[in-house]
């Protein structure tokens, strides 16, 4: 009785143990945040216009946005397509304001940053 007690629990806990590591595979990590607070996109006015818009919350895991870069985060709103996530930026979502704080961008140049923000490139 005690051996099968033992095995079960001992199954139990390796299956917790995985469970516990896949959880920890999709947070992103101070070496994230680094990257993403040094990633900006080629184009210089949509450089400008991220590095005073997006770059904001983008690059700071205590924000709770995606961050630039980390693909773990962006997958799922990629799922969704480009016309949502662009209706998103537009809108506002949750914690990010309408236009994500880009109030002269065009919808072209909010599709770019998205795509910059996801790629990380």
């Amino acid at each position: 009785m005690v051996r099968v007690f033992l095995r079960r629990f001992g199954v139990l806990m390796a299956c917790a143990a995985l469970l516990a590591g896949c959880g920890a595979a999709s947070a992103p990590t101070a070496a994230d945040e680094a990257r993403a607070e040094a990633l900006r996109p080629a184009d210089a006015v949509l450089a400008e216009k991220y590095g005073r818009s997006c770059a904001v919350c983008h690059t700071k895991i205590a924000a709770n946005a995606p961050l630039t870069g980390f693909a773990a985060a962006w997958q799922p709103r990629l799922a969704k397509g480009m016309p949502t996530l662009l209706q998103s930026a537009q809108q506002g979502l949750a914690g990010m304001p309408a236009g994500g704080q880009c109030a002269d961008c065009t919808p072209e140049q909010l599709q770019a940053l998205i795509e910059f923000m996801a790629k990380g490139s």
